[in-house]
This record gives structure tokens, sequence and C-alpha cells, in this order.
């Protein structure tokens, strides 16, 4: 192995986005060795090509920290792609014992973090700034549920508060199916959402450099499968552009944010905000827009001429096998 190479560990694995994070760094402009890291033996990222793989506990496992540490030791890890919302957490919380060991852990801030990944206060920043979002309501009451609904008619959205799986996500279209849903699940679980009657729907990585000066984003319409991008096309627009640039101004982010929005009547509505890395990541890398690499480049200090060449054009997806 080259002297050169940088050592890299990518987390989950056996998840879509940590595989999409896997592809874009495949593709990276840098000399990367490339780690990854899951909790199953059978997680489809072990079996990319030039990998290294290793098993590692959950993240809430008490002996997580001491196995992470001892690989990062063993294999001289100086950047950590984080994944899943627990893991992003555990971190923050660690932020200063991973800084001690020379390692760089690639995500937003706490607070960003935790502003995007509660879909009701996000919501309501983005409408305190006047930036396009649904209204939205906490399910805690049904005051609160009534009131909603006096302001509203259905179809609605319920969707967890917390987090950005698509589990749990339900298009209502009458007050008795509303709560009869609601009564299965704890009164804090849900936000209650206006529907945005788009049938288009569009998603954009936004990188924005710790030091501001450099701001990028790449649009994408798309169609949604199983809770995924499953095909569309990447396009520009200067004003949509632009809106997703104020929205990572407002909350002050930076490294990458993923935003969700519709068009109603011309106007971008956005409803969620995602503080990480995307499942499109690797599509974005694909056409000139590789989050993981311009990440890479701005945490080592070589980012002062970093180049992009975004292209437009269409993408699908379809299932591949690993066989062993």
């Amino acid at each position: 192995m080259s002297k050169t190479q940088l050592n890299v560990l990518v987390l989950a694995v056996g998840s879509p986005l940590g595989q999409s994070i896997l592809k874009a760094l495949q593709i990276s402009k840098l000399s990367i060795n490339i780690h990854v890291a899951d909790i199953n033996d059978f997680a489809a990222g072990f079996y990319f090509s030039r990998v290294h793989s290793v098993i590692l506990p959950s993240v809430k496992d008490p002996d997580y920290l001491k196995k992470l540490t001892n690989y990062i030791q063993k294999n001289k890890i100086k950047a950590i792609f984080p994944v899943i919302s627990a893991e992003h957490i555990f971190f923050f919380q660690n932020a200063k014992y991973f800084k001690n060991l020379g390692v760089e852990i690639l995500s937003c801030s706490e607070d960003v973090f935790h502003l995007c990944n509660d879909k009701f206060n996000s919501m309501i920043q983005l409408r305190k700034f006047n930036l396009g979002a649904p209204d939205t309501e906490l399910c805690i009451n049904n005051e609160k549920i009534d009131k909603f609904l006096i302001r509203n008619n259905f179809p609605v959205f319920l969707k967890p508060r917390y987090g950005a799986s698509s589990t749990n996500i339900f298009k209502v279209t009458s007050r008795d199916q509303l709560f009869s849903i609601l009564k299965a699940f704890s009164p804090d679980y849900f936000i209650i959402q206006a529907f945005l009657d788009d049938s288009s729907d569009y998603t954009a990585g936004v990188y924005i450099s710790k030091d501001r000066k450099f701001r990028s984003t790449l649009l994408i319409k798309r169609q949604l499968k199983f809770g995924l991008s499953y095909s569309g096309h990447i396009f520009e627009d200067d004003k949509l552009s632009n809106y997703c640039l104020k929205i990572a101004d407002k909350i002050s982010s930076y490294y990458s944010i993923n935003v969700q929005f519709k068009i109603i009547k011309g106007t971008p509505y956005t409803y969620e905000i995602n503080p990480r890395l995307s499942s499109t990541t690797s599509i974005r890398a694909n056409f000139g827009f590789n989050e993981p690499d311009m990440m890479l480049h701005e945490a080592k200090g070589l980012f002062s001429n970093y180049y992009l060449k975004k292209r437009c054009g269409r993408f699908t997806r379809y299932w591949e096998e690993h066989y062993i």
C-alpha cells in the first residue's frame, strides 16, 4: 500500500446510504484505502471490490468504543463516515476523544443535525424564515390536531418526528383513519403535515464549505419507489439552487445536507431536510458532484483548488446480487 493513501472508514455498509457513500468514494479523486464496517457479516458493502471489512458491534454496545478504537489504531484510520443517526450522535458525544486520536469525523455540526433530525422544529424554522415549508403540527393532543385540520383539508401526511427512515409514513384521507393510526403509537411519535399536491418530487445535495466560500448544489427531479429515489434526472435551475443554498445559510450548515421539496404553483416547499449524506450520494457523484470526495478534500486541507464539473443526465436503479 502506498504511504500516500488515506485510510477511510465507512460505517453501516449494510444500508443503502452506507453503500452509496462507498460507491462515491470508489470514484474519488484522492488515493483512498477504503475500510467498511457493519454489525452483520452479510452486509452487502463487505462484498464490494477494493475494500477492507470489519464486523463491529452496535454503536450502543458498551464495547463499541474500545473495538472501534482498536481498529482505528491498527489500520491508521484518518477519517470516518458515520451513516445512521445513532452513529452521528455517538460521534458528537465523543468528539474530543476522536479529535485526540487524529480522526476526522465527516458529519455536519451537532446543532444542525439535531435541528434537521427533528421534522417538526425544522419545518417551523423554515416557515419562520419564510422559506416555503408545509404546515406542520405535533400530534401530542387532540386540540392541536383539530386546529390543524381546520387549517388543512385531507389528505394529510403522518410521519415520525425524528429520523430519516421511510418507515411509518402515511398518506391519510379521513379523520377515522388518522386517529386509528395515532392510537397505535405514542402521542409524541408522529407529526402531521399538510399534503403538497404535486406529482413531481425533488431532492438536492447542498454543499457549503466550513469557511462558506464554496457553495454548490446538484438538483434531481425523481420518482420514488420502495422509500428511495428510483429514477430521475439531474437538471440545472438557478432559482431552485439559490433557494436550497438559502436554507443551508439560515440553518448555518456546512459539508453536505439533503433538501427534499415539491413545487406548488411555481414555489418550492421543503418537506424534509436530511442533515447527512443521502442514498442519492452515489448518483450525484457520478454526475460530478461527489460530496464524500469534497468532504475529504476539505478535511485534509486540499480544497482550495477543488474543481467541480457537474453534468446533467438521467438515472435509474436496479437490484444486484452478491453470491458467496
